[in-house]
């Protein structure tokens, strides 16, 4: 059994430590370098709370889109060949699905870099 926090919530306190207290502790200079480190452990902290459901979704839609087996990488790899080879092309079968994923690929991806941004589609 594992004590809390946990890996997300570590990373939580400690993002909050150097943005509440150290951050202006540092030179002028300094500071942009430690909100670039402070946004990464948010990333990093929403990404372990994620777990490995987006990647595993991700992957299964591709596999059974594209017919095909390997990790995540080949099959992205994969897609990226058909689409350079037109097999996606508007008119095309499978046109809607291939714009389903991509767009589910994105949406997860800002989730975890820029959630604040999703948020504020929501309110339009």
């Amino acid at each position: 059994m594992r004590n809390q926090p946990d890996g997300a919530g570590l990373l939580e306190i400690a993002r909050e430590t150097l943005r509440g207290d150290l951050i202006d502790a540092l030179p002028a200079d300094k500071r942009y370098e430690a909100l670039m480190i402070a946004n990464a452990m948010a990333i990093a902290a929403r990404q372990i709370a994620a777990g490995d459901t987006p990647f595993t979704s991700e992957k299964a839609r591709l596999q059974e889109l594209l017919d095909a087996e390997g990790d995540l990488t080949e099959l992205n790899r994969e897609l990226a060949r058909r689409l350079r080879v037109g097999d996606f092309a508007p008119g095309t079968p499978n046109r809607d699905r291939i714009y389903d994923i991509l767009w589910q690929a994105t949406e997860q991806k800002v989730r975890e870099s820029n959630p604040k941004y999703l948020a504020s589609l929501d309110e339009i």
